[in-house]
């Protein structure tokens, strides 16, 4: 399963959305959740077909993968949570975890991904709620100017601003 996994991730990399959607059905179908050593790699697994989904432009189907991953993060025992985590590569995916008591993917960059999600749906308060919980000192770039432009969608300009200064 490992291997599919880094399959998808070159397929994603190289911009083949179609062929990655096809094995990430795949990848979310065949594991089960049923051991806990499993449920990190379906979280994983959801990411990487959200990330398909979202390249192919289906982004209502992204959202939902986005939402089980979460769903799936927050199943995953304390202490595997409390551990290290894996750092996010500059394409925004985690590299697969070499063991199971690792955090498959950081929790705050899909929240971000689902308020990507929703603003490409022109959903933008679901995608302010999103963004809004995600907490300002674990906001990168990205995140701070989405969340610009959702408070300058939602006419709150002097918060957008301050969102703005930040990136600086």
């Amino acid at each position: 399963m490992e291997a599919a996994r880094d399959s998808m991730a070159a397929l994603l990399d190289a911009g083949i959305f179609d062929s990655a959607q096809t094995l990430g059905c795949f990848l979310v179908s065949s594991g089960g959740a049923s051991n806990e050593a499993s449920i990190p790699m379906k979280a994983e697994s959801l990411v990487l077909h959200g990330d398909a989904l979202y390249g192919g432009k289906e982004f209502r189907r992204a959202l939902n993968a986005y939402k089980q991953a979460v769903q799936c993060s927050k199943s995953i025992p304390r202490q595997a949570t409390s551990t290290a985590r894996i750092s996010v590569s500059t394409t925004g995916r985690s590299p697969s975890p070499s063991s199971s008591n690792v955090m498959p993917f950081n929790e705050n960059e899909v929240k971000s991904k689902i308020a990507i999600c929703h603003s490409a749906l022109h959903e933008y308060r679901e995608a302010l709620q999103e963004m809004e919980g995600i907490p300002s000192k674990m906001r990168n770039l990205k995140m701070n100017l989405m969340l610009g432009k959702l408070y300058r969608i939602s006419r709150n300009n002097r918060v957008a601003a301050i969102c703005y200064k930040e990136c600086f």
